[in-house]
């Protein structure tokens, strides 16, 4: 765990909102790459991903204090923060594609082709937000003891396995897996976005058999943030596999269309 990269005085560049300040530069650069090929100029993904930045942050932080609404309640001077810090990714996707959606609105433009363009870069990018995670020691694995696990808070002795480096690999499969499938060709507009959710749905359904808390929990003494009851699933094996099934269903449905037409 390495939460501040350097102090300047007071001022403190923290490793978390440095991997995102990364990948967001990263995922506009490939956006932009992308775009001709799905009916954009590069121009247009830049200007429409400020829209999706924008509310992307603000859903990644709502949807992160709802599911921690207990501990907001109680700590109600921790809502608001300027440190990155408290953000998941389900606000932050559902975030971006209501940006995108603005911005098509406004341009009169298509929104799903603008997704396309889209989902194989925030495959490439999450990853990127996953190393932060490590760096900031949230989002951690359950405690074990293997050579591999880390020590990831310094308010504790125990270790945790890197959960946020399976997430960020399974992304990165996936996003090969995305991309090979579009060099065949034959993808509707919608489709590849659809593929591109459902695979980041489940590349989360997968990392929640790791994943142990949150950096608050760990102070706390918590095991586990998101356990339903006494099931061996979580909230987020829930949303992720709502994500996938919402993925499946644009993929599908943009399928029957090709079809048909």
């Amino acid at each position: 765990m390495h939460r501040v990269l350097f102090e300047l005085g007071s001022f403190k560049l923290y490793s978390y909102g440095a991997l995102l300040m990364v990948s967001f530069i990263v995922g506009l650069w490939y956006a932009r790459r992308r775009a001709p090929k799905f009916g954009f100029e590069p121009d247009d993904i830049t200007d429409a991903t400020f829209w999706a930045v924008l509310l992307g942050i603000f859903g990644a932080r709502l949807g992160f204090i709802l599911q921690s609404l207990p501990y907001y309640l109680s700590n109600p001077d921790k809502l608001f923060t300027l440190q990155f810090e408290g953000l998941t990714s389900f606000g932050g996707v559902l975030g971006g594609i209501l940006g995108f959606w603005i911005w098509t609105r406004r341009k009169k433009r298509p929104l799903l082709p603008l997704l396309d363009v889209a989902g194989a870069a925030f495959l490439l990018v999450h990853p990127i937000g996953r190393i932060g995670c490590l760096l900031n020691g949230c989002c951690h694995g359950r405690v074990c003891d293997a050579g591999f696990c880390m020590l990831q808070h310094p308010d504790s002795t125990l270790r945790y396995v890197p959960a946020q480096l399976y997430d960020g690999v399974f992304n990165l499969v996936f996003l090969g897996v995305l991309l090979w499938i579009e060099r065949r060709g034959g993808l509707k507009a919608g489709q590849s976005f659809g593929l591109a959710i459902a695979f980041h749905g489940l590349a989360r359904f997968l990392y929640e058999f790791w994943r142990a808390g949150t950096v608050d929990e760990v102070k706390q003494g918590l095991a586990s943030s998101t356990t339903i009851g006494t099931l061996p699933i979580t909230e987020g094996h829930v949303a992720a596999a709502i994500l996938m099934l919402a993925g499946m269903a644009v993929y599908f449905v943009q399928n029957r269309k090709r079809e048909s037409g």
